[in-house]
């Protein structure tokens, strides 16, 4: 009755195989007296069933070679009929063909029958083992489960169990049977926190837990040494370093090690906030009107010096006449760089670009100043700072310009002529250069004028060269033609509409003077 039973014996190892023969003996020799494991029996069965047992209630995750016994005994005169174990997914698939492979099942008994007699799939990837059962009271067998390959994951795994009389297909279930996996031995070690950053010097400290190699914890892990590299140094589960950079923890525990990173920060580095100001003193300027573009760096720091201050800003192309002014460092005007230097903390530096409003025809004139410096500088959103002028047409003055040979008292008896020509200005800025002069009908000229004359009398002026005539720059009067009296000489000067930097429009000035006759002519 045992014949299968030895054979699964001889294939196990030699410690293995006394403890399964003692197992048989005790069940030959002592009247199937059952073994000190847990052992199941039916919970409130109102049929006989017997006992069933399993042991060992233990094994260690991953295993490849265990061995399990379960062990029945009928107590209670149970009569004949089917024993069914649920083995769980995990554990080898039981065979009963090979004794030499993964999962052989072998069953002995002093019964008069204790057999497998179904091997069949169950639920969930278990297996469910059939064994007919026919054994006297106090009598059993055993069935010898070896060669298994235990679940990778440590738990407590259930192999419920039910005995079948043969005469009723009614299951009575046997009290829970059931092997708890435990974690194989300590495979690897994390180091929690992981990625820590400290300051130069600073300390951290670290617990540790094991794991086996299949990811079961084995909880925390108290009999570490710890070493840090590439400097640094480690006192019992704090670590500490002073080189910036990143360093190697690394816990050990036997021959097993573990690792994590720990982070030295840099030392803080110097920091100083610049700001920039653009600003210009007229937006809309006639017409070569002084402007001035003012740039402002500011170190808002109240602690922190900024080193390597430089500020870059482009002379405008329609300033006229420009000229850069710096209250500290040099301005390369070819470049449009500033070099300002070092800013101590509240300081400011001006650079100011100074010149005339240019054409209306180049549009929008804009600086833009863009600060940058050494120093780290926390915010950059206050390094670009712009303004802009747009040149507006501006109005066109008139003046009489007299002959140098012109008498101081004009008198009829004098010879020679009266002569004036006519000019014009930029009335914004008298100081401008002139208007061009028209020349006659000379195309392109900035204005036109045209002169008038009239007397305090009313009688008509002499006939001359330019009297209302359009577009005569002179006029001119032979002395002795002209008749005692007041004359007042009107110069009406009127921008052209092809220059565009002065505004639409016309412009008079008047001179007056006196002929007397002495009699002298």
């Amino acid at each position: 009755m045992f014949s299968g039973l030895g054979r699964a014996l001889s294939c196990l190892p030699g410690g293995m195989r006394r403890w399964r023969a003692t197992t048989v003996a005790a069940v030959a020799l002592a009247g199937l007296a059952v073994p000190a494991v847990a052992v199941g029996t039916a919970a409130a069965a109102t049929v006989p069933t017997g006992t069933l047992a399993l042991a060992p209630g233990q094994a260690t995750a991953g295993g490849t070679a265990d061995a399990f016994v379960f062990t029945y005994v009928n107590t209670d005169k149970a009569g004949p009929g089917t024993i069914s174990i649920n083995v769980p997914a995990g554990f080898s698939v039981p065979q009963d063909t090979n004794p030499h492979g993964a999962g052989y099942l072998g069953a002995g008994s002093l019964c008069a029958q204790f057999q497998i007699s179904g091997i069949a799939a169950g639920p969930a990837g278990s297996s469910i083992v059939s064994i007919a059962e026919k054994c006297a009271p106090r009598l059993g067998g055993v069935l010898l489960y070896s060669r298994v390959t235990v679940p990778t994951t440590a738990g407590r795994y259930s192999f419920a169990a039910s005995f079948t009389p043969a005469n009723s297909s009614a299951a009575t279930p046997f009290g829970p049977l059931s092997v708890t996996v435990r974690p194989g031995p300590l495979a690897s070690l994390t180091l929690s926190p992981a990625g820590a950053t400290i300051t130069p010097g600073g300390r951290q400290s670290y617990t540790v837990t094991g794991a086996d190699a299949y990811g079961n914890t084995l909880g925390a892990v108290t009999n570490a040494s710890f070493a840090i590299a590439p400097d640094g140094s480690c006192t019992g589960a704090t670590c500490t370093a002073t080189t910036p950079g990143t360093h190697t923890v690394t816990a050990t525990s036997g021959k097993i090690s573990g690792t994590t990173t720990l982070t030295v920060s840099a030392p803080p580095q110097p920091q100083a906030d610049l700001a920039v100001t653009e600003t210009v003193s007229n937006t809309t300027p006639y017409y070569y009107s002084p402007v001035i573009f003012t740039t402002t760096v500011t170190n808002t720091s109240t602690t922190t010096q900024s080193d390597g201050v430089t500020v870059t800003a482009a002379l405008p192309a329609g300033l006229v006449s420009p000229a850069a002014t710096t209250s500290a460092g040099s301005y390369d005007a070819t470049a449009g760089t500033w070099t300002v230097g070092s800013l101590a903390p509240g300081a400011s530096a001006t650079l100011t670009f100074s010149g005339y409003a240019g054409d209306v025809s180049l549009g929008t004139q804009t600086v833009t100043a863009t600060v940058s410096a050494t120093t780290t500088d926390p915010n950059s959103a206050n390094n670009t700072a712009s303004a802009s002028e747009a040149s507006q047409p501006a109005h066109i003055g008139a003046t009489i310009v007299p002959s140098p040979n012109n008498p101081s008292n004009v008198d009829v008896s004098l010879p020679g002529y009266e002569a004036w020509t006519t000019g014009a200005y930029n009335a914004e800025n008298p100081s401008a250069p002139a208007p061009v002069d028209p020349g006659g009908s000379t195309p392109g000229a900035d204005y036109t004028s045209t002169w008038f004359c009239l007397t305090a009398s009313g009688n008509p002026c002499p006939a001359a060269d330019g009297t209302d005539d359009f577009n005569q720059t002179a006029l001119e009067y032979l002395i002795s033609s002209l008749a005692p009296d007041t004359y007042t000489i009107t110069l009406q000067v009127c921008a052209s509409s092809s220059n565009t930097n002065y505004a639409a429009g016309c412009t008079t000035t008047s001179v007056t003077f006196t002929v007397s006759n002495s009699g002298n002519g």
